[in-house]
Formats: C-alpha cells, sequence, structure tokens
C-alpha cells in the first residue's frame, strides 16, 4: 500500500478522534452487529489487499483473480472508500437499533449525570421520532385486537363469573356463535403469536423517557432550546408524562424569556370577530392551537394557569410592583415580559380559537375569574397612586385585561353570519357559554369586593353592559340573561346579593343613556331582583 492510501487511512482515523463527542455517542449507539459485521468485512478486504504481497510470499493468498481491473491497491482504496461511505450514512441516520435500548438507557443516564445536557439534547432530538411512534398503534397491533377481540370477556360476563352466575346462551344462535368462536380460537392465537410483538420494546422506551423526563434541570434546559421537541412529547403517553407536561409548561410561563412569551408577542392578528390567526412562523402556537383539540388532550392551561395563580398570590403589600402606578412603559414593553398578562393573552388566543373553530371544551377559561379574584384580594395601591386615572396600577389594568378577554369571547356569539357559518356561535357553544357565565361571576367579584372607585366600576358595567345590548339584538337573549344573574349572585343557585344588586343600580344610573333601555335584558333582571323599575 503507498503513502496515499495510509495518508487517506490516516484521515479516516483523525475524522473520528474530530467528531463532536455527541456524534461520537450517536455513531456508537447505533452500531448494531450488523454494522459491526459490515465494517469487519471492509477491514479485513483492506488488511488482504495491504499484506498481499506477504500472504503470496508464504503461500497463504486465497486463489482468486483480479476482475474489471482491481489489483491490491485499488481494492485498498475501494474499502477506504467504502468504510468512509458506510460511516457517512451512519452519521446521518436517525433510527436506534431495537438491540442497543439498553445502551441508550445506561449512556443517557450517564450524560444526565454528569449534566451532559447539550449532547443528551442532541441525541433527544435526534431519536424523537423513532421514539414517539413507539406509542402509536401499528397495523399488527390494530389485527391483533381485532383477532383476540372475541375471546376477551366483556364486563357483564366477568360480573356473571364473579358471582357465580352463568352466561345466557340458552339460544341456538348463541350456541352456535360460541362453537364458531371456541374452533376459531386456536386460528386466532396461532395468528396473534406471528404477528411482531414490540410490547417490551414498547416499556423499554417508556422507562427509558420517564427517566431523562424527570431530570427537572435538563427539561428546563430543553424547554430553553428546543421547546418545538418538549411539545412534541407532551402529546406521548409514557411512564411520567404528567409529571413532565407540568414541568415543561410550567417553565414555558416561568420564565420570561422562554419562546413562548416571544411567541404570544408576535401573534397579535386578530380579526373583528375575535379571532386570532395563527402565524406559522410561531411552531409552538402552531402546534398546540392550529388543531386545537392537541391543547384540549393534554390540558395544556391547567400548569400555566396555576404557576399564575401562585404567582398573583406572592404579589402582596403597597410595595409590590403590581400595586404600583400603572406606566406606559408597562403598557408599551414591560406587559410583555409579564406573567399575569402573558398568561391572560395565552388564555386569550387559545379560547378564541377553541370558539371560531366550534370546538366543544371551555379550555378552562375559568382560571380568569381566579385571576381576578386573587388580584382583588392582593390589592393595595401605594401611596402615590393616583385613583383618578383610567388604570391606577397595573393590577387594574390586568383586571381589564381579564374582563376585556370574557366580552371577546361572549360577543362572539353576534357574529353568526353566512361569512362564519362554520363556527357554532351561539349560547349553546360551550365555551361561550361557560364565558357569559364567568364574565358574570368576574363582575360580582369586582363589585362585592368594594376596593375600586366608582369611576372605574361604571366603566366596567358600561363595558358589560355594551355587550349585553349587542347580544340582545343578535337574538343571544339567552347569554344576556346568564350574564346578569351570574352577576347578582355568588353561586349560580343561591339567592340574588341586595348590596351586590343595590350597587350596579347605583352605577347603572351613571351608565351612558345610549346603551340603557327599558326592553333590555339587563334592566328587565335587575328590575325583576327589586321588584321595581329601575327608571
Amino acid at each position: 500500500m503507498d503513502a496515499n492510501a495510509l495518508t487517506v487511512l490516516a484521515i479516516l482515523v483523525a475524522g473520528y478522534t474530530l467528531l463532536a463527542e455527541e456524534k461520537r455517542i450517536d455513531l456508537k449507539l447505533r452500531f448494531s452487529w450488523v454494522d459491526k459485521s459490515v465494517i469487519g468485512f471492509l477491514i479485513i478486504t483492506l488488511l488482504y489487499s495491504i499484506y498481499l504481497p506477504v500472504l503470496d510470499a508464504i503461500d497463504l493468498a486465497l486463489p482468486l483473480k483480479w476482475l474489471w481491473g482491481f489489483d491490491e491497491k485499488l481494492t485498498a482504496f475501494t474499502a477506504i472508500v467504502a468504510i468512509l461511505l458506510y460511516l457517512a450514512l451512519k452519521l446521518g441516520g436517525k433510527r436506534l437499533p431495537k438491540s442497543k435500548i439498553s445502551d441508550w438507557q445506561k449512556e443517557s443516564s450517564h450524560l444526565l449525570r454528569n449534566q451532559k445536557f447539550e449532547q443528551l439534547a442532541f441525541l433527544m432530538d435526534k431519536y424523537h421520532h423513532q421514539f414517539i411512534t413507539t406509542f402509536q398503534d401499528h397495523w399488527f397491533d390494530r389485527i391483533r385486537a381485532k383477532l383476540l377481540a372475541p375471546y376477551r370477556p366483556s364486563i357483564r360476563e366477568l360480573i356473571d363469573l364473579e358471582l357465580g352466575k352463568e352466561t345466557d346462551d340458552s339460544s341456538m344462535s348463541s350456541r352456535i356463535k360460541t362453537t364458531l368462536i371456541n374452533l376459531m380460537k386456536p386460528f386466532a392465537f396461532a395468528m396473534s403469536y406471528c404477528l411482531p410483538d414490540h410490547s417490551k420494546y414498547k416499556e423499554d422506551i417508556s422507562s427509558s423517557i420517564s427517566d431523562v423526563f424527570k431530570s427537572n434541570l435538563f427539561v428546563e434546559h430543553l424547554a430553553q432550546t428546543q421547546p418545538l421537541l418538549c411539545a412534541k412529547f407532551t402529546t406521548v403517553g409514557f411512564r411520567a408524562d404528567d409529571e413532565f407536561n407540568t414541568l415543561f409548561l410550567k417553565e414555558l410561563i416561568a420564565n420570561r424569556s422562554s419562546q413562548l412569551y416571544r411567541e404570544l408577542r408576535d401573534n397579535q392578528n386578530c380579526s373583528y370577530t375575535g379571532e386570532y390567526f395563527i402565524d406559522e412562523s410561531n411552531p409552538l402556537l402552531s402546534f398546540y392551537f392550529k388543531d386545537i383539540e392537541t391543547a384540549s388532550q393534554i390540558g395544556i392551561w391547567k400548569p400555566i394557569g396555576d404557576y399564575t395563580l401562585e404567582f398573583i398570590k406572592k404579589q402582596k403589600g403597597e410595595d409590590s410592583y403590581y400595586n404600583q402606578p400603572f406606566s406606559h412603559t408597562y403598557y408599551e414593553e414591560e406587559k410583555w415580559a409579564c406573567p399575569i398578562f402573558v398568561s391572560i393573552f395565552f388564555f386569550n388566543v387559545m379560547t378564541s380559537r377553541a370558539i371560531h373553530t366550534g370546538h366543544q371544551n371551555d379550555m378552562w377559561l375559568m382560571y380568569i375569574e381566579t385571576y381576578v379574584d386573587e388580584m382583588l384580594r392582593n390589592y393595595k395601591p401605594s401611596s402615590d397612586v393616583e385613583a383618578s386615572r383610567e388604570f391606577p396600577t397595573r393590577f387594574d389594568y390586568l383586571m381589564y385585561q381579564s374582563l376585556d378577554a370574557l366580552r371577546d369571547w361572549v360577543g362572539a356569539a353576534t357574529y353568526n353570519s353566512e361569512a362564519n357559518n362554520k363556527v357554532r356561535l351561539d349560547a349553546n357553544s360551550v365555551p361561550i357559554f361557560r364565558a357569559a357565565a364567568t364574565l358574570g361571576n368576574t363582575l360580582y367579584s369586582l363589585v362585592k369586593s368594594n376596593k375600586l372607585t366608582d369611576s372605574q366600576y361604571v366603566y366596567y358595567l358600561e363595558m358589560v353592559v355594551r355587550l349585553m345590548k349587542e347580544l340582545d339584538a343578535s337574538s343571544n337573549k339567552r347569554l344576556s340573561k346568564l350574564v346578569v344573574n351570574n352577576a347578582i349572585k355568588q353561586y349560580e343557585h343561591s339567592s340574588p346579593d341586595g348590596s351586590v344588586i343595590n350597587a350596579l343600580v347605583r352605577y347603572y344610573a351613571r351608565v351612558d343613556h345610549v346603551l340603557k333601555s327599558k326592553e333590555s335584558t339587563f334592566e328587565k333582571v335587575v328590575s325583576g331582583a327589586i321588584g321595581k323599575p329601575l327608571r
């Protein structure tokens, strides 16, 4: 073998050592016995070509004739090129051999212990498609389920067996059916046995993923560097999926530099109906909200809502940032780094998406009401706050945003037109129905607290009365009635609260006269509660 061949071989060895650590680990993990056999054969061919003169001299050379112009030098070069190409193909591959799952478990545990998160993240990203598809039903799983279905006892049969009763097979047709099933039983079990069984492989993958995602530090790292990868795993059912989902989604709202904050800020395109357009350039929002069923199935609202509630509870005292005077800097910039505002906006985008796609899940929009309750509980403006301003404190602005979001969701019912006929926008829509009840409850909490100024209460009441006027005009009086009924009661089935009703009557006297009408649902319901006309 000449110097050129030796140079290529040296480059091959040096190239492997210069590979990044994660790529060397990847190559080692995905090198199965088949790969070792192929590389081993090529290396033997290479060595045979190099030492062929020696083997000839001692009569150990194979009695083979060179074909197609090959000689020992060309064969050596070909073996080296084949090794290079094979290794390049392996580096580009993304599938982990089933026989190497135990090696993957050991390696991932080692990387976690040493906090080599960059390397582990690289491997998780490379293998994630294989891991996720492992939990999906395959054709052989569906066939096996159908083959064995007739032989799985029903709940009724199990109960009868437990009670010592016999199943009702007295009729001729039942006996014939039972006989046929028994005759087919050996064939069905034989067929199911011949089908691939990935249950052990699936269990090993589930265990491995659970161990990796139980690491808080790693999930926090992944949420910052590859949040979309985490999002994909939130839809997979593995052992520790609830723990992982909660940790990941809380990290998104807790870390103010997370991708969720950026994407929500970049996704403010909203139509006059209140529907938000989900831009493809925002992968997280697209993943969860393009098909709102994805967000619904994993309950995306709970970790975010729970974290926000805990955050609000900690904002106590006059010195609290949220009890300080509201400023334009907060309106322009600071609100996009505020967990409370971003959480409200998150619910706004999510719930509007549910409403405008006809999804019949309330997405637990009631969190907005609890946000307001906690803000009222901690509401204590500092001494330098001007009570006469539209929004005296940051808490005031956030309470307005909460009420405004609820108003928009209920107001979607007024846009039920031919251009919007794909959406169920009426009082029977679950999210709209729930939003109407929550809007009334929130107004009740605001008035009952008696912590705001009269001008603020008039302002909020005008928002609600204007909405109810639009609902009445669009034949949605049922929603109007739901709003006002919840606004005068502490609970759905409790008696009207006299102190709240009196306060509403007092504030209503200052509402713009253009919004008032004796035929309005608001006046009818409140008049009925106090036993006399409002005006």
